[in-house]
């Protein structure tokens, strides 16, 4: 870990911390990156810098006809003990023949940070998504309060880097999951 990144987690001293964590943002950077934040360990290693009142995972469900479904429900059994889960419908859409899936949480993330921010004293949001500058600007702004990003260094806006940030590519030998793990890498 770095020396700005040690600065910025001892700035926590004592506050309490919510973290709301963009599944949707994060899978395409597990993907790239070939790992993955063990929250377990995650966990833990934030409860020693914070009061940590909760992890909310928000996370796309595909439907059980999806290839990718029985993937998702063996990552949701390995993570449950460590957050909240926050799910909703993966959303297929079709045009020209072709299928895409939507799988978007920042409203829901939004809605619960401004739901849960007067108990709070700081927002931690792990995603890279540029969306969430303008929640940054309403923590700040008009709670007063502190926001930090988490993303991996490949996948965080440059708009939230501008931003009090940690990249969590500083933190993988503390958190990281390799997910690639005994499987032959490409």
């Amino acid at each position: 870990m770095d020396e700005k990144t040690e600065k910025i987690l001892k700035s926590l001293n004592s506050k309490k911390v919510g973290i709301f964590c963009d599944d949707s943002n994060l899978y395409y950077s597990y993907k790239k990156c070939g790992w993955r934040v063990d929250f377990g360990k995650f966990k833990i290693f934030l409860e020693d810098y914070c009061d940590l009142q909760f992890i909310n995972y928000y996370i796309a469900i595909p439907d059980k006809s999806d290839v990718d479904y029985k993937g998702v429900q063996d990552f949701i059994q390995h993570i449950s003990p460590y957050v909240n889960l926050k799910r909703k419908a993966l959303k297929y859409i079709y045009f020209n023949g072709h299928r895409t899936r939507k799988g978007d949480v920042d409203v829901e993330i939004t809605l619960d940070v401004a739901r849960t921010i007067d108990n709070l004293d700081v927002i931690l949001v792990v995603s890279g998504d540029s969306d969430f500058l303008e929640l940054k600007n309403y923590i700040v702004k008009e709670k007063h309060k502190q926001i930090i990003f988490l993303g991996y260094k490949e996948n965080l806006a440059w708009e939230l880097r501008l931003c009090q940030h940690i990249y969590l590519n500083k933190l993988k030998k503390i958190v990281g999951l390799d997910i690639f793990k005994n499987k032959p890498q490409v």
